[in-house]
């Protein structure tokens, strides 16, 4: 082992799953806005979008009460995640552009690699299994593993806590204004992915924003924290 590898050993990089690896706020803004017409539910682009990366309870609680909806938010809960798993299922899944040979090089470098994803664990593991990604990672979290979603900081917490590790040892890679927060309440380094198909997504309060994960300012980072 290189001292540059025992060096990296302590080091998490904490990825989200949706808008990051998979560019897939498309595919269930497409799917939700259908839903939402099928329930009667008025929401503007503009309101789906600021969902993007905010636990289930809050986003199916505001339209219950926007909407009037006779259905409980556990029920309108478990309506969307059989439908989001359904779709999942028939929906072919490529990785985001770069980003599995940006995966493969922290990996040959000995870095703790984790995902801290909102949605159900079921549809993590499906996500990560059809992107052909799944060994890179020593630790996956689900919005199932936590209290709170982001904003609030848990899920990232829960990573560092697993590991014994200090914020100041993790870097989160995020999409949404939401995860952004998450990772800097943490007390977290945090790289902004922009990806224009998540929405007017707020990212200012990260560390570095990127658009691309074949850009070397990404590496660079990384291998300075």
């Amino acid at each position: 082992m290189t001292a540059c590898e025992r060096d990296n050993l302590g080091k998490i990089i904490i990825f989200d799953l949706d808008g990051v690896l998979l560019d897939s706020e498309k595919i269930y803004i497409e799917m939700n806005q259908r839903f939402f017409k099928e329930l009667g539910a008025d929401i503007s682009m503009e309101e789906h979008q600021t969902f993007v990366g905010i636990s289930a309870n809050k986003m199916w609680g505001y339209i219950k009460d926007k909407a009037g909806l006779s259905q409980s938010v556990e029920e309108l809960k478990a309506m969307e995640r059989e439908l989001k798993y359904k779709t999942l299922q028939e929906t072919h899944l490529v990785p985001t552009k770069g980003s599995r040979e940006f995966l493969d090089w922290l990996k040959k470098r000995s870095f703790t690699m984790a995902i801290a994803s909102s949605g159900l664990r079921k549809n993590v593991q499906l996500i990560l299994d059809k992107l052909g990604v799944h060994g890179h990672f020593d630790m996956v979290v689900s919005g199932e593993d936590v209290v709170k979603g982001k904003p609030e900081p848990d899920i990232f917490l829960k990573v560092s806590g697993h590991y014994g590790r200090p914020a100041r040892d993790c870097v989160v890679i995020e999409d949404s204004t939401n995860g952004v927060k998450a990772a800097k309440s943490a007390g977290m380094a945090c790289l902004g992915y922009f990806n224009p198909t998540s929405g007017r997504q707020d990212l200012s309060l990260a560390d570095l924003i990127f658009d691309d994960f074949q850009d070397q300012k990404l590496y660079r980072f990384v291998e300075s924290v």
